[in-house]
């Protein structure tokens, strides 16, 4: 039962995503209940926690732009309690640097670096930040890779956000040697209004690579995954996404807006409705809600 509750996660892992303006991969989204997922000769779950590490380091990256741009209102997570974290106003460098190793209040160890190289602050259209690492793990895990974050806003539209975001060579190393690799490509969307009901946000996109055994995997968001301030509930009310690995599918269809927490989960051909929960995730209010990250 552990090992289906871990397939359904990583199929799910996205789904807090827009509840937060920086719409990045939200692993406290769960499931309760379900019956099915079976994960066959892999343990899926490890793709969770890629999904889970690369949102830690968004926060990170994001807590850093804020503390040097004074972005005044934005959600911080702690992610830089333990971090020594400078900044290069001329070659537009921020280097976040964990030592040898150090743990936050979240009880998370860090060691090595985080390096950002940006354009301009990250609320600016047309600003981008690429984040790449230099002998950084979490925990006893090595994270590798390139994530470019682009803003693509339209300014003419008052409270709307748009990132672009790319992943190119993502990798996990595990301390027993074996690896997980992803890419992927998402556009990211938040509206803020006055009016918290017209409020929403949104994810598309795509990402691929493999697991430990590895089995190729997919995850496709096949129409719009939403989130909308017109229901209390943070979690998505309309969207489908489908996670392929090996022989296993699974195809998550959120519903059609209507505001409950109810999604249905297909599994190689077995349907069942399952209970989404969210962790955490305050409610908007206003321009006043929690942070942003690209």
């Amino acid at each position: 039962m552990k090992n289906q509750s871990l397939f359904l996660l990583a199929a799910l892992a996205f789904a807090a995503t827009a509840c937060m303006e920086n719409g990045l991969l939200d692993h406290r989204m769960y499931a309760k209940g379900s019956s099915l997922f079976n994960t066959s000769s892999y343990d899926a779950s490890t793709e969770a926690l890629m999904s889970a590490n690369f949102e830690d380091i968004d926060q990170t990256t994001d807590e850093a732009f804020d503390r040097y741009f004074a972005q005044a209102g934005r959600f911080s997570a702690g992610n830089l309690d333990c971090a020594e974290v400078t900044k290069d106003s001329v070659n537009k460098v921020i280097t976040i640097d964990f030592g040898d190793g150090c743990e936050n209040k979240k009880g998370t160890v860090k060691s090595g670096k985080i390096i950002i190289t940006y354009s301009g602050e990250r609320g600016v259209p047309g600003a981008t930040k690429v984040v790449t690492f230099e002998d950084f793990f979490i925990d006893s895990v090595q994270v590798e890779g390139v994530r470019t974050v682009m803003n693509v806003s339209d300014t003419s539209v008052e409270g709307l956000r748009v990132f672009e975001t790319s992943m190119v060579g993502g990798k996990h190393t595990f301390s027993d040697g074996t690896t997980i690799t992803r890419e992927a490509n998402h556009t990211r969307t938040r509206y803020r209004s006055e009016n918290t009901e017209e409020s929403y946000a949104s994810l598309t996109g795509n990402a691929s690579g493999t697991l430990q055994d590895g089995t190729a995997y997919t995850m496709d968001i096949i129409s719009e995954i939403l989130i909308t301030g017109a229901c209390d509930i943070k979690v998505p009310v309309s969207g489908v996404k489908e996670f392929v690995a090996g022989d296993n599918m699974v195809t998550v269809d959120f519903g059609d807006g209507t505001c409950d927490n109810l999604a249905e989960v297909t599994t190689n051909g077995e349907t069942e409705t399952i209970e989404l929960k969210s962790r955490g995730l305050g409610k908007h209010k206003g321009n006043r809600g929690r942070g942003n990250r690209g």
